[in-house]
């Protein structure tokens, strides 16, 4: 069976790929992430695939186009605050309509190796762009082979990304740093009074 998988990184495609080749299927990978801002940081992930497909003995479809950053927010706007689930949908549904127009019978995507994503929203949105177009989503949970793609990564030197793509998460990553930066500062200022001599 001919299956279209939905490439969110190289990283992430290393151990998927091979999980759906040993269950015989004929995989192509295919690029389509326009939630990746700034533009600079989705053109690198989309090279860092295409440089490492090779190496991973997988084919791939031309990447699919970027999005402006107004255009995504204006999606995620209409997405009832579930923006990871609107996310999510928009990707899968254009590859469900990439795997049917080009023949493939099933699709899936590397997200589902992912222990930061939301698998059942992912089967959810997934299985709904699958009988939309009238192909087949795989959507095994494959969280348990997230080290073993870190491992191969940098078996290849893949670049790894630091944050999930999207302008939120890039957010939500500097705050956890500025957190723990501050608790860091607060814990040795605690310290240094701590080892100050009482006042006589």
């Amino acid at each position: 069976m001919k299956l279209l998988l939905h490439c969110c990184c190289a990283p992430c495609a290393t151990a998927v790929a091979d999980y759906f080749r040993s269950l015989q299927y004929d995989v192509t990978g295919w690029f389509f992430n326009p939630n990746i801002h700034p533009e600079e940081e989705r053109l690198r992930r989309e090279r860092v695939l295409s440089a490492g497909a090779p190496q991973m003995g997988l084919p791939l479809l031309p990447a699919g186009p970027g999005m402006s950053l107004a255009d995504f927010l204006l999606v995620l706007s209409q997405s009832g605050g579930r923006r990871c689930r609107a996310c999510y949908g928009l990707r899968l549904t254009e590859t469900a309509r990439q795997a049917a127009k080009n023949g493939f019978e099933a699709f899936s995507s590397t997200l589902l190796i992912s222990p930061y994503q939301d698998v059942s929203a992912i089967a959810e949105v997934g299985s709904e762009a699958a009988e939309r177009f009238g192909v087949q989503f795989q959507c095994p949970d494959l969280r348990d082979k997230y080290p073993e793609s870190c491992e191969r990564s940098r078996q290849l030197g893949l670049y790894r990304q630091n944050y999930c793509g999207c302008l939120f998460s890039q957010l939500e990553r500097g705050e956890r740093r500025s957190n723990r930066f501050v608790d860091k500062l607060l814990t040795r200022s605690c310290s240094d009074v701590d080892r100050t001599p009482a006042a006589r």
